[in-house]
Parts: structure tokens; C-alpha cells; sequence
């Protein structure tokens, strides 16, 4: 079937059913036939998708290195807890100044 421009327009179809008392039914569909199909030009949609894809991507990667710096500085910074933390314990069990010793207040009568 080779279908022409002329052939576009409005084509009604009318059956009948036996079974339903010869109940008649239609339909109407139209026809349109176009020579070519239109070409679109999807550069502007493939670049605008390129640029909200690539914002997306950029906006990612600088919360996971904002993470991984977060990290690094709370471990960093538990170290340095540790240290100033196991160098006033020693101080205070060898009885130097700050010492658990001085701090006990005088037993009651």
C-alpha cells in the first residue's frame, strides 16, 4: 500500500455485529500523509542537558570532598585529644600540681 498526500482526510468506519441484534457501531479516524517526516535539531536540549548534568556532577563531588575533609580533621583532632589527655593523667598521678591529691577535701570528724 502506497498511501498519497491526497489521501488525507476523514474515513469513517461502520460495522455490524450479528450477535447484538445487528447493532451497528463506527468510527471515525483521520488520515494524515505527509511527504517526509520534519527533522528536529536537538543541539540546544543536549547541550542544556550536558550543563544541569555537569552543575549536578560538580555539586556532588564537592559534597563528598567536603566529607572526606570533615573526616580527616574529627580524626585529626581525636589525636591530638589523646595526647593532651594522657599527658594531664600522668601529671596528676605523679602528685604534680593539678594532682587528685589536692583536690580531696579534708576528711570529716
Amino acid at each position: 500500500m502506497n498511501p498519497q498526500f491526497s489521501d488525507s482526510g476523514e474515513y469513517t468506519c461502520a460495522v455490524m455485529n450479528p450477535k447484538e441484534n445487528n447493532a451497528k457501531h463506527s468510527a471515525t479516524i483521520t488520515l494524515k500523509v505527509v511527504v517526509e517526516l520534519e527533522k528536529v535539531d536537538n543541539t540546544l536540549t543536549l547541550i542544556i542537558l550536558a550543563v544541569v548534568g555537569g552543575v549536578i556532577g560538580l555539586f556532588i563531588l564537592i559534597m563528598v570532598i567536603k566529607k572526606l575533609v570533615l573526616f580527616i580533621l574529627k580524626k585529626t583532632r581525636e589525636k591530638k585529644e589523646c595526647l593532651v589527655s594522657s599527658s594531664a593523667n600522668d601529671n596528676t598521678e605523679n602528685g604534680l600540681a593539678g594532682s587528685k591529691a589536692e583536690q580531696k577535701s579534708a576528711p570529716k570528724a
